[in-house]
């Protein structure tokens, strides 16, 4: 509280200042939080991007930018190796944190990380920000409901534009770029650890890293999800990621639930918005991050929020509870290891 009875406003540290750091920092701005500090591994990108939103400290160090300034959270959305690290130092110095999927890239590192969380007293929201986003909160819901009864399976397969995979599909393993997504709904959707995960891939689309990638996870309950990605999209494929963050480029996915009464489906392309001209072809997703009223809104908006309570101690995290983002790691892991043994991996 300050001298006024007025809380006080969330102070948060923003690590990684590239396009979706830069996102990332105006919505934390119009969730009325006070961004004190940009951390980059660039330090004249923080500098400028500190300057554009006009946040005082800046630096290449989080270690240094927390020793000068008093923090409440951090924010990372740095490259993904980078993620574990970064946490850690945070919870280190007594900042919550809000991690960019993934997570972290082994379940080893997820599990440390969520250790010393509870051993400070420190929150961490991870940003899966399918689970913000209105259509799998409905389908959610829907199971939790009855609507569809006992889940029996789910189908979820996500597909990017091959000319991603060239650009950065090869920066990490594409499990942790692109099929995070949807093992994290995979979790959301049957709400249990899974036991056995059987994985292939390929390098249809070059040999720098794995382009395609198929997984069959089976979990607790003895329910199964499939789960599907492929970097193979042609140049020719409708723009899809619009708003306030666009790509040249197409994320086609598509999620089904099968249950015992009932099943429900959501497609990204095939019954989307539309837009055709003489020069492009759009299918924007306008559920991430459009721009509304001015601000940026969607899934991106409401995770900030969701975040930003649970800082506060508004809130329980119970939207994204650190035990499933280490499930999900879990299983991000174990489909790399089964795909490159060729062989079931058990959990």
């Amino acid at each position: 509280m300050t001298a006024e009875g007025t809380v006080a406003p969330l102070r948060v540290v923003i690590a990684g200042a590239g396009r979706f750091g830069e996102l990332h920092l105006r919505a934390w701005q119009e969730a009325a939080a006070e961004v004190v500090g940009v951390v980059d591994v660039d330090p004249a990108r923080a500098e400028q991007v500190a300057s554009r939103w006009g946040v005082g400290r800046h630096g290449a160090s989080l270690a240094d930018v927390l020793e000068r300034t008093p923090a409440d959270a951090v924010v990372v959305a740095s490259d993904e190796g980078s993620h574990s690290s970064l946490a850690d130092g945070a919870i280190a110095r007594g900042c919550d944190v809000f991690v960019e999927k993934p997570f972290a890239l082994s379940t080893q590192a997820a599990e440390r990380t969520a250790a010393a969380a509870a051993a400070g007293g420190r929150e961490v929201v991870v940003g899966q920000i399918s689970r913000f986003a209105q259509p799998y909160r409905y389908l959610r819901s829907a199971l939790q409901d009855g609507l569809l009864g006992t889940l029996w399976a789910t189908r979820l397969r996500r597909d990017f534009s091959r000319a991603w995979f060239a650009d950065f599909g090869d920066r990490v393993h594409p499990v942790w770029e692109s099929c995070i997504h949807d093992i994290d709904l995979a979790v959301f959707l049957h709400g249990e650890p899974a036991t056995k995960v059987y994985a292939s891939e390929s390098g249809a689309a070059g040999d720098a890293a794995p382009s395609v990638i198929s997984a069959i996870v089976t979990f607790a309950s003895g329910a199964t999800s499939t789960i599907e990605s492929a970097w193979t999209v042609p140049a020719r494929g409708p723009q899809s990621l619009a708003g306030l963050l666009a790509l040249d480029g197409s994320i086609d996915g598509e999620v089904q639930v099968i249950g015992s009464a009932g099943t429900a489906r959501q497609r990204l392309i095939g019954d989307a918005l539309t837009v055709w001209t003489d020069e492009l072809s759009l299918a924007p997703d306008l559920s991430l991050w459009p721009e509304e009223d001015g601000r940026v809104g969607g899934a991106l908006r409401s995770e900030v929020a969701y975040a930003a309570s649970v800082f506060r101690r508004e809130r329980a995290n119970t939207l994204m509870p650190l035990e499933q983002a280490v499930w999900g790691v879990a299983i991000a892991e174990a489909i790399v290891e089964s795909a490159r043994l060729g062989r079931p991996i058990t959990l």
